[in-house]
């Protein structure tokens, strides 16, 4: 078998050398991990925040009232959720595909916003359609961070 020749070359690095350019190769390509880790830390803490004031957030329909004869809508939502609520858009659908929304200012609410247990009261005065006697149409209200409720409705004649 061959022996194992230690080289006396003294080209080579010093080890001390050698471990300050490694050192100097790591922090280099650390600070841009860095740099992007705490930024991504900083939007992760306000999603977060976000995300346990949606998970705190309910809502529930109680009543809608789509009235033919005046082509308006008055719908009734509690807050059933920890977090105060406010809406800020409603669908109302068909059996046909026709999908209308509604946005602020379409749309009033008394009161504007309502916190646990309360009920909000929402007025649709000039819906744009006249709804049909005997269709059913889906009522979805949304809050300002998307939580949501549906309610099906059918209008009947007086």
């Amino acid at each position: 078998m061959g022996k194992l020749k230690i080289s006396n070359d003294r080209r080579a690095l010093s080890p001390i050398f050698s471990s300050l350019i490694i050192l100097a190769v790591i922090t280099l390509l650390f600070v841009p991990v860095f740099i992007w880790s705490t930024g991504l830390m900083g939007g992760t803490r306000s999603f977060w925040e976000l995300s346990g004031l949606i998970a705190t957030e309910r809502i529930v329909i109680e009543e809608v009232n789509l009235k033919a004869e005046t082509s308006s809508c008055t719908i009734y939502v509690r807050n059933i959720g920890k977090t105060a609520i406010t809406v800020d858009n409603i669908f109302i659908s068909s059996p046909d595909g026709n999908l209308r929304i509604y946005k602020k200012p379409d749309f009033s609410t008394s009161p504007s916003s309502v916190v646990q247990g309360d009920l909000m009261t929402i007025t649709i005065s000039n819906l744009g359609f006249s709804p049909a006697m005997g269709t059913t149409y889906t009522v979805k209200v949304f809050t300002t961070r998307g939580v949501g409720d549906a309610y099906q409705v059918v209008i009947r004649g007086g």
